[in-house]
């Protein structure tokens, strides 16, 4: 904990909200009757117009401050953060919500492995170990047992797979932005640029954006409030008093939640191979991040390192 003191109980109780918060997401999806692109364009968009409205005030000389190359990270992470929202929702209609909420979790692995590539940042020897346990972690994830349940659980297994690379490519891009950017305008930038591709993505693929049920706007804007502004809110604000690698380890509470949530609520019962697969990819996340908080603080960007990344 840094020098910022604050009531361990208040911190605790911001936490725990931020977390259920962000878990009950794949449960509100799988209870929304609507299609996967419809979910995620009203998610962002819901979300990015109440950010909106919040940069109206005293917050709008920032905007007029951003430089070309800022637009261009902030219009790229909007893409990987559309690509992330439209290929995970779709994985919860094929797959469990705990296979698809621990898969979508290795995240950080990929984000380890842009480092590598962008940034020239070679992993350790501890997190390439953890890199290899969760990799093991997600083959045993794709072994369903209960086939019949879930005869496309593969194909489901596959989107949120391809949903944690593009929120890898999301946290880069947003590691940096977040140097200069303060979070509500960075956040702002990304999700309004997510909700444009998302909307693209609706209308090329012909996904309806209108004639839902009441209960369904309902769920949208459940899902907008409560996983997307209070969840991810709630642990941006604790990393002023709990360093990333602490708030990034108490994330990984997110699928043994979702799990627990979906027992009770949608009556699913995890394998021993789901089991297995997510001790070993929690492991190997822990080991990842563990490796990370051990190494001395990285040396601030250079100007070459974000024109590398601009142009790509």
């Amino acid at each position: 904990m840094n020098q910022n003191t604050i009531s361990p109980i208040k911190l605790l109780s911001v936490i725990f909200t931020g977390l259920l918060a962000v878990s009950g997401s794949a449960l509100l999806i799988r209870l929304c009757q609507a299609p996967s692109l419809s979910i995620a364009f009203y998610r962002i968009l819901i979300a990015s117009t109440i950010l909106l409205f919040m940069n109206a005030g005293s917050n709008r000389r920032v905007w007029l401050d951003l430089h070309a190359h800022e637009w261009r990270i902030g219009l790229l992470s909007g893409f990987f953060l559309a690509v992330h929202f439209a290929a995970w929702v779709s994985s919860l209609k094929f797959t469990t919500v705990t296979n698809s909420i621990v898969l979508v979790s290795t995240a950080p692995f990929f984000v380890a492995l842009g480092n590598w590539i962008f940034f020239s940042r070679r992993p350790a020897l501890m997190l390439a170990g953890g890199l290899a346990l969760a990799f093991i972690g997600s083959l045993l994830m794709t072994q369903q047992q209960n086939v019949s349940l879930h005869p496309d659980s593969l194909t489901g297994d596959m989107l949120a797979l391809f949903g944690a690379i593009a929120a890898a490519g999301y946290m880069l891009c947003g590691r940096i932005l977040r140097e200069r950017l303060n979070t509500l305008t960075y956040v702002t930038l990304a999700y309004s640029f997510s909700a444009v591709f998302l909307l693209i993505f609706a209308v090329v693929l012909s996904a309806p954006l209108s004639g839902f049920s009441s209960r369904t706007w309902l769920l949208f804007l459940l899902i907008a409030l409560f996983p997307q502004l209070i969840g991810h809110t709630a642990f941006n604000w604790t990393l002023k008093y709990l360093s990333a690698p602490v708030v990034a380890t108490i994330l990984l509470g997110e699928p043994v939640l979702a799990g627990l949530l979906a027992f009770f609520f949608l009556h699913e019962i995890p394998g021993p191979a789901q089991i297995s697969g997510a001790v070993l990819i929690l492991t190997g996340v822990i080991i990842a991040i563990w490796s990370e908080a051990q190494q001395d603080t990285p040396q601030p960007r250079t100007d070459d390192d974000i024109s590398r990344v601009s142009a790509q």
